[in-house]
């Protein structure tokens, strides 16, 4: 009688005609189709994220504030939200992804407190009524470019030295639309991206957990259909190189799960490396002043009194 297996030794060794077939093709189908609604889903969940109250502790100061509204787009508007101070200066803060204009005053607090006009404006991706999808810049600069088109043209703030400060997506809003600004004077920038490309691969491969390789290319292609836009269009790289002459406060950290601290160094360096860049090593994403609260505030008043 002939054996199934050879032996070898007292031990057995496979026939090789019985190799491993490779799963059917009606499984791989099955598995590429789930991977592509996950991603689906997730570009979805991630053009319109939810957009809590994140005050970090202080009050909010939408009580204090005048709001206005900012022209946009046509027809459209945004609403701003102004608190005049003491000095002449104005400071306009730039939530980032997933938040609104209430994230602002954990910063614009301590900035009203030490005299400083501040401007906070929801950017359409993150109002309630009629919202824009995130577009990881192309709504959020012309946003911006609308804001500060505004600060120019009111009475209240036209004549008032202009700074910026914004946060994540922000951050990288406040450079782009800075290197457009000559009148800017300077920008404080935490935690921001050198490029839709590059925040879309750190974000799947740090936050999500998934590999950038094939995830980044179809969330992206997916979020470009939906939205008509590119999410890795922004290269606020380019823009940091004509920020040669702006005063920029570069802020990150190493424990970033969703931004790479190299993004910001890279950005440091292509502004010229001229300015302080503030690298911590015990925080996460736009923790800083969670963490370091006195230390962050005292670094960005003075920094903002040292280029007025």
């Amino acid at each position: 009688m002939r054996n199934d297996e050879e032996t070898t030794g007292g031990r057995a060794r496979p026939d090789p005609s019985r190799r491993r077939s490779p799963p059917p093709l009606h499984i791989v189908t099955l598995l590429v189709s789930a991977l592509i609604l996950f991603l689906a889903g997730s570009a979805w969940l991630a053009l319109y994220p939810g957009v809590p109250a994140d005050l970090g502790g202080v009050p909010n100061l939408d009580s204090r504030a005048t709001r206005v509204s900012i022209p946009v787009g046509g027809a459209d508007h945004l609403d701003g939200f102004l608190i005049l101070g003491s000095r002449r200066a104005l400071v306009v803060i730039f939530h980032g992804y997933g938040r609104d204009h209430t994230r602002a005053w954990r910063y614009g607090r301590f900035l009203s407190k030490a005299g400083f006009s501040v401007l906070a404006a929801d950017f359409r991706s993150s109002r309630a009524a009629d919202r824009k999808p995130t577009t990881l810049g192309f709504y959020e600069v012309e946003d911006a470019r609308a804001v500060l088109d505004w600060t120019r043209s009111d009475a209240r703030t036209r004549a008032l030295p202009l700074a910026l400060l914004g946060e994540s997506l922000g951050g990288s809003v406040a450079l782009a639309v800075a290197a457009e600004h000559p009148e800017v004077r300077a920008v404080i920038a935490d935690c921001p991206f050198v490029s839709g490309a590059r925040a879309l691969d750190d974000a799947l491969e740090r936050w999500a957990h998934v590999p950038r390789w094939p995830a980044a290319s179809i969330t992206a292609a997916m979020a470009e259909r939906l939205t008509g836009h590119d999410p890795r269009a922004l290269d606020v790289l380019a823009a940091a190189r004509r920020l040669d002459r702006t005063p920029v406060l570069f802020i990150a950290s190493e424990r970033d799960d969703r931004l790479s601290a190299g993004e910001t160094r890279d950005l440091w360096r292509a502004a010229g490396a001229k300015d302080p860049i503030w690298i911590l090593a015990d925080c996460g994403h736009n923790q800083a002043w969670l963490r370091h609260r006195a230390e962050y505030e005292r670094r960005v008043l003075a920094f903002l009194e040292s280029r007025r």
